[in-house]
């Protein structure tokens, strides 16, 4: 099948016109602009990923009382670190972003390069990632294309290709790398005024064109979505994938001050996080209360959890691999899933300052 060549029309003054409009209505005030090293940027990009600005802009502080440097990240044990990143989900990111750290105080002396393809090649940092780095602690001059500026350059120049195909991104990158101010002075302005304009003005159901608000689109006379009335078709929407239901128990026991809790694999759902064990051999004398079933959405599943509580007289002589009994006071210490955190809150066995 033979490759669609994307025709970029000549649309005067985009660039400065974003600079413009990010000095005038960008954001200016969120806590990693402020002091822009390369690690308080590299950790704002990882976190923003996959988790809105709201919750970020709370839990990136708190994470940087825990780990001010990239020295205390890497020296820290990864049940650390995915015990402050719980609640954020998408928990690889936190496995890479402690790789990452690691790589970077062995290998780097714990000074991130500056040079956004050496950044590409740490653990967990992608193209995007890697030239956000390098505008904002270093100057460099690198394009960035995360799905919000995706949305924003294929709007205004009215690409209809399916953005989820290399070949279709690789001239979007081509095309965003032509879009780079000359003057290095502009060069954070015009990329944080990518990042703003996808995130405040060109959002995906309620862009500034067509809702009613205080902030305006500089390119409404230009682009050629809202030309051609393709605003609500652009990016292209591709097929969702299928969503599938999964029914699991929790095997909830308590011996004295303990929960016996299960160390989840490194690959699946909860990978690397603790658990309640899904299957265990109980005596025959052992009490069980079933509680309310749990309904967790994730991504591409929706797991329905029967937690089921038991009450030991007496430790289990055997228990499963990879299961430990864990003392109540150092729950708040280990990475728990989202739903487990809550869950043991409900049962007031973990509290909010956890």
């Amino acid at each position: 099948m033979p490759k669609t060549i994307m025709e970029f029309c000549e649309i005067n003054s985009f660039t400065d016109q974003l600079i413009a409009w990010q000095r005038k209505q960008g954001r200016h005030h969120l806590p990693w602009q402020i002091n822009r090293t390369a690690y308080r940027v590299w950790l704002s990009e990882v976190m923003l990923q996959q988790t809105q600005v709201s919750t970020v802009i709370e839990r990136y502080q708190v994470f940087l009382k825990k780990f001010p440097t990239v020295k205390a990240l890497a020296s820290a044990s990864i049940d650390d670190v995915l015990s402050e990143w719980s609640g954020m989900g998408y928990y690889t990111r936190a496995r890479n972003l402690h790789r990452c750290a690691q790589v970077v105080v062995t290998e780097y002396q714990g000074v991130f390069p500056s040079d956004p393809k050496l950044l590409e090649t740490l653990p967990g940092i992608g193209r995007s990632t890697a030239a956000a780095i390098a505008v904002f602690a270093y100057g460099q001059s690198a394009a960035i294309l995360d799905g919000n500026v995706k949305r924003v350059l294929a709007r205004v120049w009215g690409i209809q290709d399916d953005l989820s195909k290399n070949a279709a991104v690789n001239q979007l990158w081509a095309h965003a790398e032509t879009l780079l101010p000359h003057a290095p002075e502009d060069l954070v302005s015009y990329t944080q005024g990518l990042m703003d304009f996808g995130a405040t003005c060109c959002t995906q159901n309620k862009p500034a064109c067509i809702s009613q608000g205080s902030i305006t689109c500089p390119f409404e006379d230009v682009c050629l979505a809202k030309r051609f009335d393709l605003i609500k078709h652009i990016p292209l929407k591709v097929k969702k994938v299928k969503v599938s239901t999964v029914n699991i128990d929790w095997w909830v026991l308590q011996y004295k001050d303990k929960l016996l809790l299960e160390k989840r694999p490194h690959q699946g759902i909860w990978a690397g996080l603790w658990s309640f064990p899904e299957s265990i051999d109980l005596p025959k004398s052992a009490k069980q209360l079933e509680r309310q079933v749990i309904k967790h959405v994730l991504t591409h599943r929706v797991l329905n959890i029967r937690p089921i509580q038991v009450t030991l007289q007496r430790p289990l002589t055997k228990i499963p691999a990879n299961c430990e009994w864990i003392e109540l006071a150092d729950l708040k210490n280990l990475g728990l899933p989202t739903p487990v955190r809550l869950f043991l809150k409900n049962l007031d066995l973990i509290h909010d300052d956890a």
